[in-house]
């Protein structure tokens, strides 16, 4: 039996990363105001360092979904795999021409250009993962994934990202 409400539980796994990069930052501060010398210096660059994780922390938490969806992704070296109750795929990075959020705002829709889309539930065990693997398809811009991931049910699936085409000859 556990203490603590599953509701908190789920917050707290949340948002732990950002509020260690916020003690982080809070300790980078409090060296760079109270020391003396180096260690005033070295606080400035910790404040500097815990500032820039605080805002990726932010970012990927705004990204999680709270739930137990079905299924399992995993990212490994360059490929997404999702393993699900009713099937699942795998998707190379690389291979990808589109990516795009379901009309119901529960699934990630990947788009390869073999033509197949591998739908992975946002609320899968391991999706976090997906905020790395997406933050490196080029040109693609993480506060319009993350505005779009915070809209709910849409009357048809939202295109986040597209390939951008490269001319044959150049």
């Amino acid at each position: 039996m556990s203490l603590i409400r599953p509701a908190a539980r789920v917050f707290v796994r949340r948002w732990a990363e950002t509020a260690l990069a916020a003690l982080i930052l809070a300790l980078g501060l409090w060296w760079g105001l109270a020391g003396l010398g180096i260690v005033r210096l070295l606080g400035a660059v910790l404040a500097l360092t815990g500032a820039a994780l605080v805002w990726a922390a932010i970012q990927r938490a705004r990204f999680q979904r709270a739930g137990d969806g079905p299924g399992q992704v995993e990212l490994i070296e360059r490929e997404i795999r999702y393993f699900g109750p009713r099937g699942g795929g795998f998707a190379a990075l690389d291979t990808l021409t589109a990516l795009s959020l379901s009309a119901d705002a529960g699934f990630w829709l990947l788009e390869t250009d073999q033509g197949t889309i591998l739908a992975i539930p946002r609320a899968a065990a391991g999706a976090e993962a997906l905020f790395d693997a997406f933050s490196s398809l080029d040109g693609l811009a993480i506060d319009h994934l993350l505005r779009i991931s915070a809209q709910g049910a849409a009357p048809r699936a939202r295109l986040i990202w597209r390939r951008p085409h490269r001319p044959l000859l150049t």
